[in-house]
């Protein structure tokens, strides 16, 4: 079996997600395939969204 050994780009789009994204984010970090660069846009949330998304 051939393994591909790249870099995986994870694209996450937010608005006022504040409810689910540790979760989110923490699941993405605790996968076995680490090669990757996550990229998080945000329109504008008016929870905590943002504060959450600096954090980590």
């Amino acid at each position: 079996m051939e393994t591909n050994s790249g870099i995986v780009a994870i694209l996450m789009a937010t608005y006022n997600g504040g409810n689910y994204l540790k979760q989110q984010l923490n699941s993405i970090l605790k996968q076995t395939y680490q090669n990757f660069v996550l990229f998080i846009s945000d329109d504008h949330s008016s929870d905590n969204t943002l504060d959450i998304i600096n954090q980590k």
